[in-house]
């Protein structure tokens, strides 16, 4: 982190963008690269702070946001938050859910047989 640190809500990373963005945007006389990485930081942290806040991130991790990406790249970074919220949905039922929805309204039995078919995999992870 290098525009973002110390951050701890996100009124604060609001803040600190505006700012920020003022001094880098490339009409201001910073570069495109350099204000793409700033973009880049504010979104991780707005990430990670929704994250420590939301509800739902509370079921998978009890870890403040440092615990998760200590050396980690934004892809990488992106890919453990998108996982969890995975496990998280699918212990729910949420997509198994959708799935069932969809099957009862298709007129395709292939479709129905494939959708039955993923409602099962998601069943057993």
């Amino acid at each position: 982190m290098k525009y973002f640190q110390g951050i701890t809500n996100v009124e604060q990373a609001k803040l600190r963008y505006r700012h920020l963005a003022k001094q880098l945007h490339p009409d201001a006389g910073g570069t495109v690269l350099e204000f793409q990485k700033m973009q880049d930081e504010y979104r991780i942290t707005l990430s990670r702070l929704q994250e420590c806040h939301n509800p739902v991130s509370s079921h998978f991790s009890k870890a403040t946001p440092n615990d998760f990406f200590q050396g980690e790249s934004p892809e990488k970074e992106l890919l453990i938050i998108l996982g969890k919220m995975a496990k998280v949905l699918i212990k729910k039922q949420v997509p198994q859910n959708y799935l069932r929805r969809k099957i009862t309204t298709t007129n395709s039995s292939i479709k129905k047989d494939v959708l039955n078919e993923i409602v099962d995999i998601l069943n057993e992870l």
